[in-house]
């Protein structure tokens, strides 16, 4: 029990740190500092050390760091998961899989430099590996809080896709993604074509697009506010008194967290989308991403739990 508990704590921190780097790879692509190693990887600038002469290098340099300290990480989660589970444990599997993204991400990451799909590149491929970059992220943060989650003693069944909870969950996995990805372009077309107005040329993008990073930017937030009234209506409608305490605190904390959200999206949008607060909305975005993923873990294992239940009754 000491040994998982130490486990879990690792697990839960390793998260966190995970939230770190993902903030500072949006930084490094908000401040156009992709490039500041060259088409050089896993060298920068062709050097194991290079010369901290410009901002984009240090911004770059020390993202790659924090990064292959996550690599590093990953492999502490792995070994040790299967010194403390037994084969087929859950935590085994889900270990298994942050490894596996941990080094998709390193290779997307490597892709993106190598093939100059950074700094000032708008083409139709980086905004293709963009969003890709963003589904390994989510599936990686998602494996590492629930290796986390079920070594803290979270509810785990296997899961049965003939469940009458597993379509409606699925949909908010299924949405998150959609709202993620045309998050991550409406980012990189907000860093590339900074508007000058709240809404600027909307109409005019539509009917007369200039570039299709530019008239994207009004479908994310349509397709984050029907996510959000679609996920928190549903994690209410699977949550009832009989629900764990777990399941209803991760229903609140939906709840809220996609209120102040939307909030933030539209304060975002109001101040031109600043860096700072660019950073700020992805934060609470992975956040909520985090809240759904537990959520949907949870709801389909009790289900399963009851099914049981009446079986064996």
């Amino acid at each position: 029990m000491i040994k998982m508990k130490n486990y879990s704590r690792f697990a839960w921190a390793f998260l966190a740190y995970n939230f770190y780097v993902i903030l500072g790879g949006a930084y490094v692509r908000a401040t156009g500092s992709g490039a500041g190693c060259g088409e050089h990887w896993p060298l920068c600038n062709g050097v194991v050390v290079p010369n901290f002469s410009t901002f984009h290098t240090i911004i770059e340099y020390t993202h790659r760091v924090s990064s292959g300290i996550v690599g590093i990480g990953s492999i502490i989660l792995l070994v040790w998961a299967f010194k403390v589970t037994k084969k087929k444990d859950p935590i085994r599997i889900s270990a298994i899989i942050a490894f596996c993204f941990v080094v998709f991400e390193a290779l997307l990451g490597a892709g993106l430099v190598i093939f100059g799909l950074v700094a000032n590149n708008s083409s139709y491929f980086r905004a293709i590996v963009m969003s890709l970059h963003l589904v390994a992220t989510f599936i990686l943060i998602a494996s590492i809080s629930l290796t986390a989650a079920w070594s803290s003693g979270f509810k785990f069944n296997k899961f049965n896709m003939q469940t009458k909870k597993f379509l409606p969950v699925s949909l908010i996995i299924v949405g998150m993604f959609v709202v993620g990805m045309s998050g991550a372009i409406t980012a990189l077309g907000d860093t590339l074509f900074r508007p000058n107005s709240v809404g600027e040329g909307v109409i005019n993008e539509i009917i007369n697009p200039s570039h299709f990073l530019m008239s994207l930017r009004i479908y994310h937030p349509i397709f984050a506010v029907i996510v959000a009234i679609y996920t928190v209506f549903t994690a209410w409608s699977l949550t009832n008194k009989n629900s764990s305490s777990i399941q209803k605190k991760l229903t609140f904390s939906i709840t809220g967290i996609f209120i102040l959200q939307i909030f933030i999206g539209f304060i975002n949008i109001a101040l031109l989308a600043p860096v700072w607060m660019q950073i700020i909305h992805l934060l609470i975005a992975d956040i909520a991403w985090i809240f759904c993923v537990l959520f949907c873990s949870q709801a389909l294992s009790e289900e399963i739990s009851v099914e049981k239940s009446i079986q064996h009754a």
